[in-house]
């Protein structure tokens, strides 16, 4: 009797506590769907993908169900690729065609001549023919399917829950049937490198039944005492990957034994534990990519893991995890519905808002962190042989806006795969420089990667473009936001080497200025209702450029270091094809005035310095704030998923807030699976990231200096990066920055797009540049208190109610409240 008021109490104690907290909890009151894979010949993805609940440690990844007659962890490994090449020569394995200076020329002449079309010799046309990879880039590969089954039957079970703490990273399954309670317990703990699992039963025994399953080839499966090791290897057109994974069954009490299917046989128990540990053999090792003891580093973790025990390895999981989960979060004023997360997401509401938001940092925790490759398009979860675009690595907007929000969101540990993933692509393409552009200085990048240093172009000519300058981007953005010199000073020649690139590769246009092409401006097409998707001096480009080159001006005199190619950068910056603003009032997204105001493509590229840029804005550049205004209302709200998520930012940028909250209304109740999985459709996960980014950019902005201390207006205290031309105020000509930059103090703009309907909230531990962790509280729309710590010496200053506060300096770990 004693034992069942104690469960009493402590379910209910469970229930308040999930009431009180359904900001960070996502909860059903049935299982996810069963339907592992792509059925063949459909076109739908799984519905496993959209329901199951994802964990991660960055590396090593799992869903569960929920199942109740059988259980599946679908397991993921963020370095688990197939059906491409590795261990080649340095220069095979950029996949990069070789290209002739005569052949190259060739191309661009087309591109001169506007030879629209998908004709012979149309620009696509040459660009296929000359310029285009022939190699195969490969995909991202499911690692295992862990099936547990209970023998219990669906019919007969009552009180079923299902939950997510994202809190804590902790999955919970529990129900009643045949007089017992049973429970489960998931999480992918990130000190121990396992993923965990226990099992436990109340007034009734477990039988379980533990197995594994993969669609790769299999070299060893087997079952011995209490362990099930598999070793197997993933198809590859050269050098096939070799994985391991191993799983030790504990139980408290009951008997364990191991089966001829490579299974293990669990009866009469009451408490089980699970642990798996699992690796390939990737190492980022340019250009072998291997090398990882696999299966003894397996060994090694499930050996640890089981001997420190199941309390152990959850209480450090719940220590790692939860401390980085509290630095950030969002409180927007709601009452707690009480309904189940998929019940949630079918309207909006404040509280689906800021479960998103919060969900956002947890997926970004769970699918990058100190692995040797970045997050891909869908972060780390992935249940088919043949997924979606590859689950690759796009360079025109997915791969970078999955890392918008790493700073903003207090989450810079989530940096170091994107950084360790540029070593590799700055390495691999000097070859693709060298061999496809001819050019011998600096690195160039596609449009498609994957994890073994892929930087050729794409293997169709109409998606022929540059990326350097994009990926580039987030490495300074780094720095600024944490001030470190030493990663700086090991960021600069990845930096350096992009804009070294764009230094030989710009050419002249017909009206002298300096252009990229071949180009496109991603993915929008032009041209006489013909399809035509190449292009030269996109706006995009120009965009990034400009960034890359000043941001590498700011690290060189920071870093004292290059003042001669410091002075080529700046030089040449004038030169960049200014910024236009066209017929229809809007910002042209190509050299020539092509824009139709009827075209909603999801692709906005050409506002890229609006954001993640830092050149337009509301307060400093009124025309192209304007112009970009314009193109806003020409492209529509509805659209894919990471589209509505980029959007979320523009209209934030924009100084719009209820404009980006409808956006992001849209969002998280249209654009969002029951488990909070943003659909593109299909699933892409960087809908959720964009999503999250864009709440970070409504309450908080810190991407403007002030280069003059002295004036009291930002208007007058701003860098402004671009100016209207002398002869011509609808062409807005680059500016090249000087030393000032780099004692220029970063400017928070407090509140800058709060929707209106978030008059009351609460946010914690959002990050600015300079070195600054920021909180605010608001009130009827107003800043009620608002407080910066500074993680290092630092000076900034506050942009609030139309206001510019004189500079404000803070040594390390030093406070100042504002209200």
């Amino acid at each position: 009797m004693k034992r069942n008021l104690l469960t009493l109490g402590l379910a209910l104690i469970s229930a308040s506590v999930l009431c009180a907290n359904e900001r960070f909890v996502l909860h059903y009151d049935a299982p996810g769907a069963r339907d592992l894979i792509q059925a063949k010949g459909k076109k739908k993805e799984p519905n496993f993908i959209k329901s199951a609940l994802p964990l991660g440690n960055g590396r090593l990844g799992a869903m569960f169900s929920g199942g109740i007659e059988e259980e599946h962890l679908c397991i993921n490994d963020i370095t688990l690729w197939m059906n491409t090449k590795r261990g080649q020569d340095e220069v095979a394995q950029s996949s990069a065609r070789t290209v002739s200076p005569e052949d190259f020329e060739k191309v661009r002449q087309a591109y001169r001549e506007e030879r629209m079309g998908s004709g012979p010799e149309s620009m696509e046309a040459m660009s296929t023919e000359y310029l285009a990879t022939k190699e195969t880039l490969g995909n991202y590969a499911p690692f295992t399917n862990v099936v547990i089954s209970t023998g219990h039957e669906p019919d007969a079970v009552s009180n079923y829950q299902r939950s997510l703490d994202i809190r804590t990273g902790l999955g919970r399954v529990s129900y009643s049937t045949q007089g017992g309670q049973f429970t489960r317990e998931y999480f992918c703990s990130y000190p121990n490198d396992v993923v965990v699992a226990r099992y436990t039963a109340e007034g009734a025994k477990l039988d379980l039944t533990i197995e594994t399953l993969t669609y790769h080839k299999v070299n060893q499966h087997k079952a011995v005492g209490n362990r099930i090791v598999l070793a197997a290897e993933t198809k590859m057109v050269k050098d096939n990957m070799e994985f391991a994974q191993i799983i030790e069954v504990d139980a408290v009490d009951g008997t364990v034994a191991a089966q001829p299917d490579g299974s293990i046989r669990v009866t009469g128990a009451s408490d089980v534990r699970i642990y798996l540990a699992g690796y390939t053999d990737y190492l980022p090792n340019y250009p072998i990519f291997k090398g990882r003891d696999f299966l003894g580093d397996s060994e090694q973790a499930i050996t640890v893991a089981s001997q420190q025990g199941y309390d152990a390895v959850k209480a450090a999981h719940v220590a790692d995890f939860s401390e980085i989960m509290q630095r950030c979060y969002l409180e927007l004023d709601f009452q707690p519905s009480g309904k189940t997360t998929d019940k949630l997401v079918q309207q909006a509401s404040l509280e689906l808002e800021n479960l998103y938001f919060n969900y956002g940092r947890y997926l970004q925790i769970s699918c990058s962190r100190d692995a040797p490759v970045p997050s891909n398009l869908q972060g780390l979860w992935n249940t088919s042989l043949a997924p979606a675009w590859n689950c690759d690595y796009h360079t025109d907007i997915n791969l970078a806006m999955n890392y918008w929000m790493v700073e903003t969101a207090n989450l810079p540990e989530s940096f170091s795969p994107y950084f360790e993933y540029m070593k590799v692509i700055a390495e691999s393409g000097e070859h693709t420089a060298r061999e496809t552009f001819g050019v011998n200085q600096g690195w160039s990048m596609g449009l498609n990667g994957n994890i073994f240093g892929w930087t050729a172009q794409n293997e169709h000519g109409r998606r022929a473009q540059q990326a350097g300058h994009w990926l580039a981007q987030h490495l300074f953005e780094h720095y600024a936001f944490g001030g470190d010199r030493h990663f700086l000073e090991e960021a600069y020649p990845i930096m350096k080497g992009a804009a070294e690139f764009f230094v030989e590769h710009l050419a002249p246009w017909k009206d002298g200025s300096l252009v990229v092409y071949p180009t496109w401006s991603p993915e929008n097409n032009y041209g006489k209702g013909k399809l035509n998707k190449q292009a030269y001096g996109a706006a995009w480009d120009q965009q990034l450029i400009l960034g890359l080159f000043t941001d590498c001006i700011e690290a060189s005199y920071i870093l004292d270091r290059d003042p001669e190619f410091r002075a080529t950068l700046q030089k040449m910056i004038p030169r960049l094809s200014p910024q236009k603003i066209g017929k229809h009032g809007q910002l042209q997204e190509w050299i020539d005035d092509r824009d139709d105001p009827k075209n909603t493509h999801r692709h906005i590229s050409h506002l890229i310095a609006l954001h993640p840029g830092r050149d337009i804005s509301p307060l400093t550049t009124p025309e192209l704030y304007q112009a970009a205004l314009v193109t806003m209302k020409h492209r529509g709200d509805a659209s894919t998923g990471w589209s509505t998520g980029w959007k979320t930012n523009f209209w934030a940028r924009l100084h719009d807030g209820d404009h980006a909250h409808k956006i992001y209304k849209f969002l998280t109740s249209k654009r969002a699976y029951s488990n909070l999985f943003d659909f593109h459709p299909p699933f892409q996960i960087d809908g959720n990231f964009g999503g999250t980014a864009g709440v970070c950019e409504m309450l908080l902005q810190s991407h403007l200096r002030s280069v003059n201390d002295q004036a009291k207006r930002i208007e007058d205290a701003a860098f402004v990066a671009y100016q209207p031309a002398p002869e011509n105020p609808k062409h807005f000509v680059p500016v090249s920055p000087d030393e000032s930059l780099v004692d220029a103090a970063y400017i928070l703009h407090l509140l800058p797009a709060l929707p209106s309907e978030w008059s009351k909230g609460r946010v914690k531990g959002l990050r600015a540049r300079g070195g600054l962790e920021v909180d605010l509280e608001w009130e009827n729309g107003q800043v009620k208190q608002a407080s910066m710590r500074a993680a290092r010496d630092t000076k900034f200053r506050i942009y609030a109610d139309g206001q510019l506060s004189e500079t404000i300096s803070l040594k390390q770990g030093q406070s100042k409240v504002w209200n």
